[in-house]
């Protein structure tokens, strides 16, 4: 996503635009193909469902642009797996994620245990679990529940905070982080 995409679809903040030169975004562009690699660094995450046991490694940033293919990839293996449903995801998240990872220098798979949920599974979840947000951003595809394996979650949440990307939210007893696209805020 350029600062001109955003920019379009309203969404320019400071934090966006950080986002974005965090991630390379912000580099000056090279009109060679070649040179392009060099500035524009392939974005790719090493994911694996802990639900459906799917583990993939998908590129969804390459030559200074979203891979649709890799996006789609993402959004299906986010799944809701309770009902099938699948939704586009954020791909500011992805940035989050893959800066996330770039910090804590994990050559792991991501383990995701929540990525998008339907309405109906948010209800049941509600019901059954505490602390799930009526109007969740995982319904909207903008949020992700993660463990990285042999890295300390506490040190998960302590890298995203740096981050200053969206929410943060740390489970201690069930041993999660969860990051989100939303206002940036702590839990």
């Amino acid at each position: 996503m350029t600062a001109d995409s955003l920019k379009a679809n309203g969404r320019l903040s400071r934090r966006n635009f950080a986002l974005g030169c965090a991630a390379g975004l912000c580099l000056p562009w090279s009109a060679s193909r070649g040179s392009s690699r060099l500035i524009y660094p392939d974005r790719s995450l090493a994911l694996h469902n802990a639900h459906t046991g799917e583990k993939e490694n998908i590129t969804f940033w390459s030559d200074g642009h979203y891979v649709e293919s890799g996006l789609n990839q993402i959004s299906w293996l986010l799944r809701d797996f309770r009902t099938g449903d699948v939704k586009a995801i954020d791909p500011r998240l992805m940035n989050i994620l893959y800066l996330l990872n770039r910090k804590v220098e994990s050559e792991h798979h991501i383990v995701v245990l929540s990525g998008f949920r339907s309405k109906k599974t948010n209800e049941m979840l509600r019901k059954t679990t505490e602390g799930v947000a009526r109007r969740s951003f995982h319904m909207a595809g903008r949020a992700i529940d993660i463990r990285i394996p042999r890295v300390e979650s506490a040190n998960v949440q302590k890298a995203a905070l740096r981050l200053g990307g969206g929410g943060v939210g740390y489970y201690p007893s069930s041993d999660f982080v969860h990051l989100d696209t939303g206002p940036v805020r702590t839990w």
